[in-house]
């Protein structure tokens, strides 16, 4: 069999060619997109909003790279003799990790989600070739607690062949956002860039992100988005749940703005009838970076955040697609925003 040789056509090769090409940064970067003036109501004001299309590796999402890194961090002892991965996450996390998991010699991936889980993303991740193990604890647990969905996956972890990665802790989250997400900025903005923005989940990419980010400029300004309360929109947290985080975000976010359900689909369908086909954890950035100008003009502000150009070049993350959710848009969002159904005569 041929060995894989990726000589710059993206071709893959040989018997490890499906897991080469899943490989963080096998494809290169991933795009840096700047809005047009329809999205960027700013620009007259030297604002540029970029938006990194994290959608644009393998599996379509930006959780599957500290996947892979969580799982090249193993010990090979640890890793030959595991036979069931268990993880708290009902998204793209545990998705990510139904795929990789196999490649790594791990056949097994059961997903800890809650009751309240919609049926087609319950499809979705049966569709990958998940387990689902319903917890009926908090659906936003503190990660520390002996009571929840977190708890039970470390619980299932210390079985004879089963093991418990924990994103909520695991160094590799945040570090593979330092790796793609970040060095990758840095490369393709450089110091002009003077804002960045993600939403908080499990915190891993505002954490890795924003440090790096500042390890090269202590002046770039973090801001993460929160659900609002009273709000459900995927991925994110809400507003107060992001206290009972692992990972120490508090150390490198300057400011958090929660954003409502309806503002976050709202952006996120601007966005995607544009033609970035982006989820509403996307939109809903789009959103806070929109409320955050508003404020920064209002208090005179803006100016603090120019860079030598003279310009808030601000850069946001896109997590993933918006295919998961497409139900979502039409149950949240009024009906003014689709076009109704015409029957043609007969």
């Amino acid at each position: 069999m041929k060995k894989n040789t990726n000589n710059g056509k993206k071709v893959f090769e040989g018997n490890k060619a499906i897991m080469d090409f899943l490989k963080p940064g096998a494809l290169g970067m991933t795009p840096l997109v700047e809005l047009p003036p329809s999205l960027n109501k700013f620009g007259k004001d030297g604002v540029r909003i970029f938006v990194k299309l994290m959608q644009f590796v393998p599996l379509c999402n930006i959780k599957s790279m500290p996947s892979w890194q969580m799982l090249s961090n193993m010990d090979k002892n640890v890793l030959s003799s595991t036979k069931h991965l268990v993880e708290y996450s009902s998204g793209n996390t545990v998705l990510s990790l139904a795929i990789l998991s196999r490649h790594f010699g791990i056949p097994n991936l059961h997903a800890i989600i809650t009751p309240d889980v919609p049926e087609h993303k319950k499809r979705l991740l049966k569709l990958v070739g998940a387990d689902l193990l319903i917890s009926h604890g908090p659906k936003s647990p503190d990660v520390h607690s002996n009571k929840g969905g977190v708890y039970e996956a470390k619980q299932f972890g210390k079985k004879k062949g089963w093991y418990n990665l924990n994103q909520y802790t695991n160094p590799g989250n945040a570090g593979a956002s330092e790796e793609y997400v970040a060095k990758e900025l840095w490369a393709q903005l450089g110091d002009r860039l003077t804002i960045f923005t993600s939403t908080i989940g499990t915190a891993g990419t505002i954490y890795g992100a924003g440090s790096y980010l500042k390890s090269k400029n202590k002046n770039i300004y973090i801001i993460g988005s929160s659900i609002k309360k009273g709000s459900s929109i995927p991925g994110p947290r809400v507003d107060e749940a992001i206290l009972k985080l692992g990972i120490p975000w508090y150390d490198i976010v300057d400011k958090v703005i929660p954003i409502d359900a309806l503002s976050a689909y709202e952006r996120s369908l601007a966005l995607i009838r544009l033609g970035l086909f982006v989820g509403p954890s996307t939109g809903m950035q789009l959103a806070m970076i929109d409320t955050m100008l508003k404020d920064m003009k209002k208090n005179k502000t803006l100016n603090k955040y120019r860079n030598k150009n003279k310009e808030v070049v601000i850069a946001f993350v896109a997590c993933d697609m918006m295919y998961p959710y497409i139900d979502d848009y039409f149950s949240i969002l009024p009906k003014k925003y689709f076009k109704k159904e015409h029957n043609l005569k007969k």
